[in-house]
């Protein structure tokens, strides 16, 4: 089973999913369309969202 771990901002990729090593090529973050393209456990949107130190999830 290919296993999402949890939601993140990354300053590249914006809102990513983070993804267990068994990903293989995908690993370490994944879009949300691929996310769900590549059929990954759970959904996307239950995944939780864990925000990097110092970011600010605030809308601009």
């Amino acid at each position: 089973m290919k296993r999402g771990l949890f939601r993140t901002i990354d300053t590249f990729l914006g809102e990513c999913a983070r993804v267990h090593e068994d990903a293989g090529d995908a690993f370490p973050y994944l879009r949300p369309d691929l996310y769900r393209l590549l059929g990954f456990q759970p959904a996307y949107e239950d995944l939780p969202l864990v925000t990097p130190q110092g970011q600010d999830l605030r809308p601009n």
